[in-house]
């Protein structure tokens, strides 16, 4: 075999290589990418059902307020 085409095969095996090397990378790191989309969608998701609890408890709370003025009377004191 000639040192030209050592040369060729060398160069060729480790553009392979590198050519693998990187689509697993790029691969990995795509897969990294849609796993935390998905945490922080179950982040926001979770966040926007908090918020509409305390909304809900927070009307809750108004209307009981409410009844309780209406039951009671209240002074201020001077």
């Amino acid at each position: 075999m000639s040192t030209k085409a050592k040369m060729t095969l060398g160069v060729t095996t480790l553009i392979t290589v590198a050519t693998v090397y990187g689509v697993h990378w790029q691969q990995m790191s795509e897969k990294e990418s849609m796993r935390l989309g998905v945490v922080k969608d179950e982040e926001r998701v979770a966040k926007k059902k908090r918020q509409d609890d305390n909304v809900l408890e927070l009307a809750v709370q108004q209307e009981l307020q409410r009844k309780m003025l209406e039951e009671q009377t209240v002074r201020k004191e001077e």
